[in-house]
């Protein structure tokens, strides 16, 4: 696909409201500044890419995709269309595979020849009928994806298939050598269809080149990384302003290209896909917090306001580092947590920490309030509530740290007018969390040993 060899680009591929034309057209239009080359559209909730994949287009529905692949084209991009039949889809029914035909002549009509099968979120068994046909899982589906290419090199010769599989990374396939599925795809798709991987774990913290190296054996091609290090669906009270990250410069060699799937929130994907860009054209060395750097200064541009204060390079830099990547904060982020820690035990009234830690209370405070005159309203709607809540937290604690500071006595509660019990951190999900004991390291430990005279007691009033 094109002319670099490479793929690198974004995947729209996330659960929640797809992106809007306007916010794809912003997307073409950093790609094709950044070198980037590709754009695959599966967003999971379009209900004709997987839910209702059977059904065509509507005829508006259909013109307004055909001007999305004619405007990713005409920025230098190739455009890739992904159908999601999964859920429901019978390899064994001829109705079911003509109707997947169909759905890929409409958007060959459409203009677009590059296409994407998936197969990922599902249940990894077979219907009965499939069974009494396939041999196993990766046979019924390699079946369909090579019909698929078929029916598309039928009419047009130059159409690619790329294929996402059930088993997408280890923590679902195990050792990849182990792994009889992987092992039947790379046997049985055509060797020109890409296959899909998101490394080690769905969210991958670190994606070694060596365990790249032993995928490539079992599957006898270089996968397409599919890459969720941004992505936010699974948590949307979290938001990953961080850079690419924990990804060797080796591992370029290894796969046939990066596809980013990023936030949810599509003005928040500068700094992510800025430095995937990056990454991609590395020369020599790469230094991904000098990449971050760059990509803040590029990314303070969008950040104009309307009363004439503008947003600093140091209120983005440490707004980036609090929301940062799923497995880590920025530096700035994990000195207030030290700070905050250190103040607690020690409660000094002055001092090198203390200063910084109202230094960094004051420049979330006054964020926040310089956010709301953002020239960028969409950048603004994408960032506001992940501030508020930062904002929200750090008035909080500075008056934890004032009240302490007072020498409460030990049967003393602190209170916040602003945040009132059972409805600050209210909710049935709330308490639904708070019924797991958690450490700081995020790992669930056991419940305290019940008591026997009353807990085994189960007349409880219904």
């Amino acid at each position: 696909m094109g002319a670099n060899p490479f793929i690198c680009g974004v995947v729209e591929g996330f659960y929640g409201r797809p992106w809007s034309a306007a916010q794809r057209g912003q997307l073409f239009a950093w790609m094709q500044s950044w070198g980037m080359n590709t754009y695959l559209y599966a967003p999971k909730d379009d209900l004709k890419h997987r839910l209702l994949w059977r059904e065509l287009y509507t005829e508006s529905d259909a013109a307004e995709l055909k001007t999305l692949i004619r405007n990713c084209r005409g920025k230098g991009l190739n455009f890739i269309y992904a159908v999601a039949p999964g859920l429901d889809l019978s390899c064994s029914s001829r109705k079911d595979i003509a109707r997947l035909r169909r759905k890929a002549s409409q958007l060959l009509r459409l203009g677009c020849t590059h296409f994407a099968i998936t197969f990922d979120d599902i249940q990894p068994v077979l219907s009965k009928a499939d069974s009494r046909m396939f041999n196993s899982l990766a046979d019924a589906q390699s079946v369909v994806a090579n019909d698929f290419l078929k029916h598309l090199r039928d009419q047009a010769p130059d159409a690619t298939l790329l294929f996402c599989p059930t088993h997408y990374c280890e923590r679902m396939s195990g050792p990849v050598r182990h792994s009889d599925y992987l092992k039947q795809l790379g046997k049985l798709l055509d060797s020109s269809i890409g296959i899909f991987w998101t490394g080690p774990e769905i969210v991958s913290e670190t994606i070694p080149a060596e365990s790249i190296r032993e995928l490539q054996r079992v599957l006898r091609r270089k996968p397409l990384l599919w890459d969720n290090l941004h992505a936010n669906d699974y948590d949307l009270r979290r938001i990953y302003l961080g850079p690419y990250a924990g990804r060797p410069l080796e591992l370029r060699n290894e796969v046939a290209g990066i596809l980013s799937n990023p936030n949810c929130e599509f003005e928040a994907n500068y700094i992510p896909l800025r430095t995937l860009a990056m990454f991609a054209q590395a020369d020599g060395d790469w230094d991904e917090q000098q990449a971050y750097q760059t990509a803040l200064k590029g990314w303070l541009l969008q950040w104009k306001t309307h009363h004439g204060r503008p947003v600093s390079l140091s209120e983005l830099e440490m707004l980036c580092d609090c929301f940062h990547l799923p497995f880590k904060h920025g530096p700035r982020a994990e000195s207030f947590l030290e700070d905050f820690q250190f103040l607690v035990r020690t409660l000094p009234k002055s001092g090198v920490a203390a200063a910084r830690w109202e230094g960094t209370c004051s420049e979330i405070l006054n964020l926040f309030d310089k956010i709301t005159a953002l020239k960028d309203r969409g950048l603004l709607y994408a960032v506001y509530r992940h501030i508020e809540e930062l904002k929200q937290e750090t008035v909080l604690l500075q008056k934890y740290l004032q009240w302490l500071s007072t020498g409460p006595t030990p049967d003393r509660i602190f209170t916040s007018a602003e945040h009132r019990p059972g409805i600050y951190r209210g909710g049935l999900v709330a308490d639904l969390q708070r019924l797991l004991p958690m450490d700081e390291e995020g790992r669930f430990r056991h419940h305290a040993p019940p008591n026997t005279q009353t807990e085994n007691d189960d007349s409880r009033a219904i």
